[in-house]
């Protein structure tokens, strides 16, 4: 048992405690018994002077001792140490022998207790009794009440208590035996009863707490004997359900965070690439309209020289003058997009359905050249598809994403068929917060192309940024498509992965007739 165990301090109170008690008892004990032998010993000393009787006065010559035997009715006892007798005659009887200190102390106690007529009691010296020095004597005196005056006086005696002492000190082993047996068996009866009472549940609570587990409850005992206890579990069970819901509320508060934390990040970056997009659209507004007056010129130019008559027959002159138009119309061409992606367009917003414009595309997109090895499936879900945007932006849009996908499924390695699959969807749980918790309608455009590495994907809708060719693409259809999807409300993204194809997730408010 460690010394600093629970079960070893209350064991080493408890016998502080069990001592005391005892010795206290045991005090307690030896000093009422001592005061009852002392008085039992002044009654017998009063007893002893009521019965010496008048006539003996008569028979006694002033200092003649008593002689051993009878008097009157009364025998001296073996602690009855000295017998004073005074007349007022001038008589003195005297039996025993008494120290100078003595005597003068029976003499002060006899004359006050002739002027007083009436009894005295007073103990005298030191000895040592049981625990400490307690007084030695006794002294007990009477008035003589007489016909004369000559006859009345006083009669004492002087009891010693050593005796007394003695036999309690020799009690006092006995008792003390008795005490360090008392003190042992309450020790351990003691410690026992205790234990079972504290140290056991304390115990059984710790081995439950070492396999505590979330649900579990928390019980130091059973039973009504144990009710204190029991008030205890309850305390502690309050005290780990307001945990458990203090962590359940903590978890939750984590995952808002989380959630806010990522929308501001989403923000952020919003932010950033609608600056970043404004930035490149006001310089680009001004780079096309710096480039495109000279080219209006080149291609006057060009016009010129195709009618000239000397270069009508020149075949080879009109194939170099065909080419150099049809670079630098290639060229506005780009510009005028820049334009498209520079300026703030008007927006005609109606209500259409979704499907309705879906098929019209894939209808038109269908019979293009490039498209005629790929095939365009169209799994469109009975679902609200109805919006109030505008439909020629929301058109320019999804054939900017079916061109990307033909060029991805064309500029694949991989030989397999082409495909392209439009697909609209119920909303996920995931994706219910993408607009704020409105109603959304959901359109997939996935193909078996290419597809985007994780490195590019960040970055796709970044204006001139294009995984193509070079001369195969101007970076700016993405772009444009995110700019539109963003100004109806909307929200835009692509999953994608190397040879696994490309995944272009359209997200748009729904519209419901009010």
């Amino acid at each position: 048992m460690s010394f600093q165990s629970l079960k070893f301090k209350i064991a080493g109170n408890l016998a502080v405690i069990i001592l005391l008690s005892v010795l206290l008892s045991d005090f307690v004990i030896i000093n009422v018994i001592q005061k009852s032998l002392i008085q039992e010993r002044v009654s017998q000393g009063r007893l002893f002077l009521s019965l010496l009787p008048d006539s003996l006065y008569d028979h006694f010559n002033p200092d003649t001792e008593l002689p051993d035997g009878r008097i009157a009715q009364g025998i001296i006892d073996s602690s009855i140490i000295y017998l004073y007798i005074r007349l007022n005659n001038g008589m003195i009887f005297r039996y025993g022998t008494a120290n100078a200190d003595l005597q003068k102390q029976i003499h002060i106690i006899a004359n006050d207790t002739i002027k007083a007529e009436g009894s005295e009691t007073e103990f005298f010296g030191n000895t040592f009794g049981v625990f400490w020095h307690q007084k030695k004597y006794v002294l007990i005196s009477e008035p003589i009440a007489g016909v004369d005056s000559e006859k009345s006086g006083v009669k004492m005696i002087v009891i010693q208590l050593d005796h007394i002492y003695q036999a309690m000190r020799h009690s006092q082993k006995i008792i003390a035996l008795y005490v360090v047996a008392n003190f042992i068996i309450l020790l351990l009866f003691g410690v026992y009863r205790l234990s079972r009472l504290i140290i056991r549940p304390i115990h059984r609570f710790i081995k439950m707490t070492d396999d505590f587990r979330e649900k579990d409850r928390l019980y130091f005992a059973h039973g009504k004997n144990y009710q204190e206890f029991n008030q205890l579990s309850k305390a502690l069970n309050h005290m780990v359900d307001m945990i458990e819901t203090d962590k359940e509320n903590l978890r939750h508060s984590l995952k808002e965070l989380e959630k806010a934390n990522n929308e501001l990040k989403n923000v952020q970056n919003e932010i950033v690439k609608a600056e970043k997009l404004a930035s490149v659209g006001r310089l680009s507004a001004g780079l096309a309209h710096e480039i495109g007056n000279p080219i209006g010129i080149v291609l006057g130019y060009l016009d010129l020289l195709k009618s000239r008559p000397n270069l009508k027959n020149d075949n080879v002159g009109q194939d170099f003058l065909k080419r150099a138009q049809e670079e630098i119309n290639r060229i506005n061409t780009v510009i005028r997009q820049l334009l498209d992606f520079s300026r703030s367009s008007s927006v005609d917003c109606k209500v259409f359905s979704m499907h309705d414009l879906v098929r019209d595309v894939v209808t038109m997109m269908s019979d293009q050249p490039f498209m005629s090895d790929i095939k365009i499936d169209c799994h469109l879900e009975n679902i609200s598809n109805t919006v109030n945007i505008d439909s020629d932006q929301i058109q320019q849009v999804l054939i900017n994403l079916l061109i990307n996908a033909a060029d991805s499924i064309n500029a694949s390695e991989m030989k397999r068929k082409g495909s392209i699959r439009i697909a609209s969807e119920f909303i996920s749980e995931n994706e219910k917060s993408a607009l704020n918790n409105q109603p959304t309608f959901l359109l997939k455009v996935i193909d078996n192309g290419s597809g985007i590495s994780r490195e590019d994907i960040d970055y796709i809708f970044d204006p001139f940024f294009t995984t193509k060719e070079p001369g195969k693409g101007t970076g700016l259809g993405l772009s444009v498509s995110y700019m539109i999807i963003e100004q109806t409300g909307g929200r835009i993204t692509a999953e994608s992965e190397i040879d696994q194809g490309t995944t272009m997730i359209i997200l748009l408010p729904i519209h419901y007739e009010k």
